[in-house]
């Protein structure tokens, strides 16, 4: 594992470190550790201060000034270390060797941590689960906990997604992208419960994804390639219109297949394989739009307007959702201590 390596600098002879905890090419998550002078000769202040810097993908470098600050000072330290040894889920764990030593005079509380605490802190935010995270509110204040759980699923999320953009530039089988959307059901917002681990719907048919809704029925989620050939829509000059590509109107065949096939099987599914469906709607993710004009635009609103119980998305329709999404969990203000 890779050590933390710090940044040193500072002024007035006081010791400052700067470690990168989380970096993206969206965001980065800063800590920054330093000693300051107090009005009682002999002692010093430990601070330390977690910094959030955002940028759009355009942008050739972070800002100077961070959109997001968590300050932390003697006290305040000491209860984060407490709060992450009352952890169960820490007590046992192993610990990485990522250490932080600051070297100086009078560092207070920071001087009597051993590796295994300081280990336990890094580790924090990536080992609260839900579960603990409601531990810690009975210790923390409530206002606190709750932009941390924000911060925790913000910070995975963004994660994914960047993933997800990455991947749909390659020319990659849909397989690939089935076993992301297996673990980010969060894409599809609160439409969506949770997945059904069983594909089948039929003696001879599979869907890719199967999902409950909040009504507590089953939809169907069908994924193709990202990257094709030509546009799922191409221009009918002659009409002054769109029609489906090749690769779509296969994919609309399939959905309309399986409609059938629920239909013809829904008894058994639901009694037998144990999926509640009812008149389910397939979703169709498949290939770009992130270069349409607003006619291309307008023909997949017409074009699904006319479906019955079928939707068609494109990879770059799911980015926005995600980004939308990302949004609910950003930070909007400075967490206070």
């Amino acid at each position: 594992m890779d050590v933390l390596k710090p940044k040193l600098g500072g002024g007035s002879g006081l010791l400052r470190e700067e470690f990168e905890l989380h970096v993206t090419d969206r965001m980065r998550v800063v800590a920054v550790y330093w000693i300051a002078p107090s009005s009682e000769p002999d002692r010093k202040h430990v601070n330390l201060r977690i910094e959030q810097y955002k940028k759009n993908p355009t942008d050739l470098r972070f800002p100077d000034e961070p959109v997001q600050k968590i300050n932390l000072q003697d006290d305040d330290i000491a209860n984060l270390i407490s709060s992450a040894k009352a952890q169960s889920v820490l007590k046992d764990s192993g610990v990485s060797d990522r250490v932080i030593v600051m070297k100086g005079e009078a560092v207070g509380e920071i001087l009597k941590l051993t590796n295994r605490d300081i280990a336990s802190i890094t580790q924090l935010v990536a080992s609260l689960t839900d579960e603990n995270i409601q531990a810690l509110a009975k210790r923390v204040n409530p206002e606190i906990v709750e932009k941390i759980d924000s911060a925790v699923k913000y910070i995975r999320m963004e994660k994914s997604l960047s993933w997800l953009r990455a991947k749909i530039e390659e020319d990659v089988d849909e397989a690939v992208f089935q076993k992301w959307f297996e673990g980010n059901t969060w894409i599809f917002g609160k439409d969506y419960v949770h997945r059904v681990p069983k594909r089948t719907v039929g003696l001879e048919s599979r869907a890719d994804l199967i999902y409950v809704s909040v009504d507590g029925f089953a939809d169907l989620v069908e994924l193709k390639k990202s990257v094709l050939a030509k546009s799922i829509l191409l221009p009918d000059a002659s009409h002054k219109t769109f029609y489906p590509s090749a690769e779509l109107s296969r994919a609309l065949a399939q959905a309309i297949h399986y409609l059938q096939v629920i239909e013809d099987h829904r008894l058994q599914l639901v009694e037998l394989v144990k999926i509640p469906v009812l008149r389910p709607t397939i979703t169709i993710v498949i290939g770009r739009s992130n270069n349409w004009d607003k006619p291309l635009r307008k023909q997949l609103r017409i074009l699904n307007s006319t479906l019955l119980n079928i939707k068609v998305l494109t990879y770059d329709h799911l980015l926005a959702m995600g980004d939308n999404i990302l949004q609910l969990y950003a930070p909007a203000e400075e967490i206070p201590f």
